[in-house]
């Protein structure tokens, strides 16, 4: 059953985050973002939503692979119950049947997952949420989709808590990561293989970057729950404060790049760092033990796979073909650069910037003689202002050539080289 609180007054801005192509029961073509709008306090109450009554209505989710359940995750500026959250299918734009609620299927202190089953395939969606229930709804994200048939795929009776069909590689020992066992994960139900690595790709999770141990469990109960994956779509997670948490076991199939999965390991940075649409989340800009610990990472698993560190083979989300998406945010996104610098060095520490070129010190221009100056002539001899050799004119102080361009003038006399000059 929905679990209703009693919250109340301002949500924030909503953004289409149109991802790859989905195509069901091939976790190829996995991506997050896909059909999915994310919502934040600031703007829904400005006018990004509509108020029907009682309740603040969201506007219209394209689902243009069909949905047949929407599936939310809301992260509460306080802990408290659930919001009452209702949705109802669209067909074209038109409502289709009744408002139904989505019920909770996952909670923590201040974080909630729920879903609904539309009853029908549609191709959009809307939610609404109570006026009175707003109010603490720092971050909300949800989608509508048709859910991936790996959910009911039955985990082994025998398996533990978090456990995966091989551990945590041994040469990652040394990144002091967090294991599924440790963040207290669910166990996973995936089934592609996909053990050879060719590339990385660099996420954010757009959540709030407090207790990134939470975020973890959060997120991956959001793809599990209503999408409908076998586990989170990431292999790792960093955390703000440098923290490295294990997601889909690495031997896995990824889902975290629509149409590129494959050979692909995904990394996603816990927090929101873009240009627009982070508040309340934390800092925009990633601390430089996030940063470090990325690097750290990228560095081992080029080790271990091969992997060359550069742009060719280690790409944000936005890099990939056909993805449509602000991901990895703009402030993480110009970043890249220095973990993969810092994956190179195997210091963890980013290498110092190089020094710059140092300015030439610019050669004076000699200060222009005074109006009216003698010029001296090299074979001997002071020339006045005016007067002329063989071959030249002094004009104020300075030797041009008789008769051309630059001369200043007619000779007031003519004296051969060297000689002393008019008037002196």
């Amino acid at each position: 059953m929905n679990k209703h609180g009693t919250v109340g007054g301002s949500l924030f801005v909503l953004f289409l985050l149109a991802g790859c192509q989905a195509q069901l029961g091939n976790g190829e073509y996995h991506g997050h973002g896909q059909q999915e709008m994310r919502a934040s306090v600031e703007d829904i109450m400005g006018g990004a939503w509509t108020t029907q009554g009682e309740w603040l209505v969201s506007p219209a989710l394209e689902a243009p692979e069909g949905a047949t359940r929407v599936g939310l995750l809301i992260a509460q500026s306080e802990p408290g119950l659930m919001p009452h959250v209702q949705t109802r299918a669209l067909a074209d734009g038109v409502p289709v049947g009744d408002w139904v609620d989505v019920d909770e299927t996952w909670a923590e202190e201040d974080h909630h997952v729920g879903i609904a089953e539309l009853g029908t395939v549609a191709d959009g969606a809307q939610i609404r949420i109570a006026s009175t229930d707003a109010t603490i709804v720092q971050q909300l994200t949800w989608n509508a989709v048709i859910p991936d048939d790996e959910a009911l795929v039955e985990p082994d009776p025998s398996s533990d808590l978090g456990s995966s069909r091989e551990s945590l590689r041994s040469e990652l020992g040394g990144l002091g990561i967090v294991t599924r066992e440790r963040w207290g994960a669910r166990a996973t139900r995936c089934t592609s293989a996909n053990a050879s690595k060719s590339r990385m790709a660099i996420h954010y999770t757009v959540t709030p970057s407090s207790n990134p141990e939470r975020q973890v469990r959060g997120i991956q109960a959001y793809h599990m729950d209503s999408r409908g994956w076998c586990d989170v779509g990431y292999h790792f997670l960093v955390g703000i404060d440098g923290s490295i948490y294990e997601g889909r076991p690495l031997h896995l199939l990824g889902s975290h790049v629509g149409g590129n999965n494959t050979g692909n390991i995904g990394i996603s940075f816990i927090g929101c760092f873009h240009s627009s649409s982070c508040s309340g989340m934390g800092p925009t800009t990633p601390p430089e033990a996030m940063i470090d610990a990325g690097g750290r990472l990228l560095g081992e698993l080029s080790d271990i796979y091969g992997i060359a560190l550069d742009g060719a083979h280690v790409k944000g989300h936005r890099d990939h073909s056909g993805a449509s998406t602000s991901c990895p945010g703009d402030y993480l996104y110009r970043r890249i650069g220095d973990m993969l610098a810092i994956g190179r060095d195997g210091t963890g520490i980013a290498p110092p910037a190089p020094a710059p070129e140092p300015t030439p010190t610019p050669t004076p221009s000699p200060s222009p003689a005074p109006t009216g100056a003698s010029c001296s002539h090299s074979y001997g001899g002071t020339y006045g202002d005016m007067a002329c050799s063989a071959g030249y004119q002094c004009c104020d102080g300075r030797w041009r050539v008789r008769g051309g361009s630059s001369a200043c003038g007619s000779c007031f006399c003519v004296e051969e080289t060297g000689s002393v000059g008019c008037g002196m």
